[in-house]
């Protein structure tokens, strides 16, 4: 019995001892993946401290632009060289603290701010993690012709009408440098936004306005064909107002009598423009334009623009010009003739020459009447637009890069983003 109690106490250390010498192997198995484990949480931990950290200098940057473009920076701490902001306690949506931003504007007067946007995270005991995003913006300036026609209402074509396109960059329209290119839209959403009368063509695309069906709304009549594609708006086209011009001289009207020649080589604002049967004016070096009052050409008259030479003419009256009359740019250059309407500039807007044109319109309060049977070299951006028949309009590519500086609704964009060592606020 005593030899049994003896084996039977000798087997329970034995298991014991086998059992300390198994678990001291598996603790030293374990420890190295606990301490693995332990480095993969602290890493996971790191990234995502590092993931809201570039959140957060991103959100900075969405701050310092919604500013810029619609805020008033003014307000933040700095001047016109630079202007700085600070975000504590940064929240989610649920209330969680995320960290802290800090936002330095660098010329935020300028056309080309630069955003430095810090995100700080705290990660243990006094340690910060921080990244920080750099950002040039620059303005997303207005580009008003990007197509051959647009009608903030609506666009006519009358019979035999068409519009298709070229490239000036690549020579005089015809041959080889003609395309499909001639595209037409407009903001309307009513039947007949876009009509087409009979056997007129367009080249291109046609987009009626915004949630509209373009099969429902866009008339083609009598072998009238659109032979790019039928399209919707996805949101309405802006047509931002014409910026004043600044800085020209009062010149008071001017007025040109029958059979007499002038010259311009200075820009100026004249209350009225006043060219009498038979006369001729030349413009023979880059002038701006501003006539406050009433443009008119009267029949046989004509405004020549030197070959070379870049003119923009700003209306802000009436257009009035009668059977005949020339507006003729001799560089044949549609990127060297910009005719823009101001805000006053809100009537009827007749084309009534009989001569080619070559040149950019953009009047967004006027309603266009192409009465001649001349060829239309350019573009044309207006309340509505109408042609009689026979109408031809190019559109030339070379216009889609212009833009119209300063106009309202030309917010900052990003121009270009990286990452950065933080800068020492």
């Amino acid at each position: 019995m005593k030899k049994d109690l003896k084996k039977r106490s000798k087997e329970k250390g034995f298991v014991l001892i086998v059992g300390m010498i198994v678990m001291s192997f598996l603790l030293l198995l374990a420890i190295p993946f606990l301490y693995q484990l332990s480095f993969e949480n602290n890493l996971t931990n790191k990234s995502y401290k590092s993931s809201a950290a570039i959140s957060l200098a991103e959100a900075g940057v969405d701050r310092a632009i919604w500013e810029l473009n619609y805020g008033d920076i003014s307000t933040w701490d700095g001047d016109s060289s630079l202007r700085t902001m600070t975000i504590s306690s940064f929240q989610t949506f649920d209330g969680n603290v995320m960290g802290d931003i800090e936002i330095r504007v660098e010329d935020p007067d300028g056309d080309n701010p630069v955003v430095s946007s810090s995100g700080r995270v705290a990660l243990v005991e006094s340690r910060v993690l921080c990244k920080c995003a750099r950002v040039v913006l620059e303005e997303e300036r207005y580009k008003p012709w990007i197509n051959g026609i647009f009608g903030d209402e609506e666009l006519d074509f009358s019979s035999n009408a068409y519009v298709d396109s070229y490239d000036s960059r690549d020579g005089a329209y015809g041959d080889s440098n003609t395309g499909s290119e001639g595209h037409v839209g407009t903001n309307g959403t009513h039947y007949g936004c876009i009509d087409l009368d009979s056997n007129s063509r367009i080249y291109g695309n046609a987009l009626s306005g915004p949630e509209t069906n373009p099969e429902d709304v866009i008339i083609t009549r009598g072998n009238a064909e659109i032979f790019g594609a039928l399209d919707s708006l996805s949101e309405p086209n802006d047509m931002p107002s014409v910026p004043l011009p600044e800085g020209l001289l009062y010149n008071g009207d001017y007025s040109l009598g029958g059979t007499e020649l002038d010259t311009i080589d200075e820009s100026g604002v004249y209350t009225s423009f006043s060219l009498d049967s038979n006369c001729t004016v030349i413009i023979t070096a880059d002038v701006t334009l501003y006539i406050t009052g009433e443009f008119s050409m009267r029949s046989n008259s004509q405004l020549e623009i030197a070959p070379g030479v870049k003119v923009t003419i700003y209306l802000g009256g009436t257009f009035i010009q009668h059977s005949n009359t020339q507006i003729n740019n001799l560089s044949e250059d549609p990127t060297s003739l910009l005719i823009l309407g101001t805000d006053t500039f809100n009537g009827d807007m007749d084309w009534n020459s009989n001569s080619q044109f070559w040149g950019s319109v953009y009047v967004p309060e006027a309603d266009v009447h192409f009465n001649s049977n001349a060829d239309f070299y350019g573009s044309i951006s207006a309340k509505s637009f109408e042609c009689d028949s026979n109408s031809r309009i190019h559109y030339d590519l070379a216009l889609a890069a212009l833009t119209l500086d300063g106009a309202d609704g030309t917010p900052f964009k990003v121009k270009s983003w990286q990452e950065v060592i933080p800068p020492a606020f």
